[in-house]
């Protein structure tokens, strides 16, 4: 029996660490344009195929030569807590945005929670909404690096291409973080990151933060709050059982046109999955919260995911 078990347990590791490589952005899973008929690869983002907001200028900065990374990397505004004291910390994290629909929403339910959380910021999308940036930074969140463009297309061509929308992103949020923002996600997952691209990056100053808690809400049929909530707590007993720092991924999500989508289309399924973040947070942190968890913001001391 006990042989069995460890059997089970082991299966049972395996499924989760599966889970997690594909979480990202829905890795080989295929999505249909609706207003073009052709085909997207979902693992190019979580961005659903429906139109992205056209009525806001996106014109990129020029970019400019950044000076050396200080020592502390990271937002001023927000300390982190980590794990050096002991203390039980869990990092949840929100990646693709900010936009003007979801983000918002999740602020307020983080002030009304008195949590803190990091956003995976894109640069492109913080460009649209630079009250929201604002927004998250004031209120005392966690900033990371989550790419310009988050376009699998153009960064993962080379190393150089890479640090280069990196580099841009930072170009973006240097007015509104004071210096460049080292600790990144990268798109995809850390799995993305190429051993020369790794060595690259750790050269210059960057800090890599991956998750191993996936709330699945990147699946493009569509979550429920049940779902997502579920997700969360059973990753939670996987990563307690190996004493790792819980790291939850979730997505707050790209800049939409509109939140109406026509049912059973794959708009429709990416907004629902927005939907349920907000709905399932208040429970996820008071989860949370009743396992003696209090909420980090990520930073290059956050401990590594795995």
């Amino acid at each position: 029996m006990k042989i069995s078990g460890k059997i089970a347990v082991t299966a049972k590791f395996v499924l989760i660490l599966t889970a997690l490589v594909l979480a990202g952005c829905a890795a080989g899973q295929q999505m249909i344009s609706e207003s073009k008929g052709v085909n997207q690869t979902a693992s190019q983002s979580t961005t659903p195929p429906g139109p992205v907001n056209q009525s806001a200028k996106t014109d990129r900065p020029e970019v400019k030569t950044l000076p050396a990374p200080k020592p502390e990397l990271g937002v001023p505004a927000a300390e982190a807590k980590t794990a050096d004291n002991k203390e039980k910390v869990v990092y949840l994290t929100f990646d693709d945005g900010p936009n003007s629909h979801f983000t918002g929403r999740v602020l307020d339910v983080l002030a009304r929670k008195n949590a803190k959380a990091t956003f995976m910021v894109v640069g492109k999308n913080v460009i649209l909404n630079p009250d929201v940036i604002r927004r998250i930074i004031s209120e005392g969140h966690g900033i990371s690096n989550h790419s310009f463009s988050h376009d699998y297309n153009k960064i993962y061509v080379s190393p150089e291409a890479f640090i280069a929308d990196l580099e841009e992103n930072n170009v973006v949020l240097a007015p509104y973080t004071g210096k460049p923002v080292m600790v990144f996600r990268a798109p995809g997952g850390p799995q993305k990151l190429s051993p020369a691209l790794r060595n690259k990056l750790h050269r210059g100053g960057y800090t890599s933060v991956g998750w191993n808690i996936a709330s699945a809400d990147s699946d493009p049929n569509g979550i429920t709050r049940k779902q997502l909530y579920d997700n969360i707590v059973n990753g939670l007993e996987i990563v307690e059982s190996m004493n790792r720092t819980p790291i939850v991924l979730m997505h707050d999500g790209t800049q939409l046109t509109t939140t109406e989508a026509r049912p059973g289309s794959a708009t429709a399924a990416y907004i629902q999955s927005r939907e349920a973040v907000v709905a399932a947070l208040p429970s996820v942190i008071d989860h949370f919260k009743a396992k003696g968890y209090s909420f980090g913001v990520v930073d290059q001391h956050t401990p590594p995911a795995w």
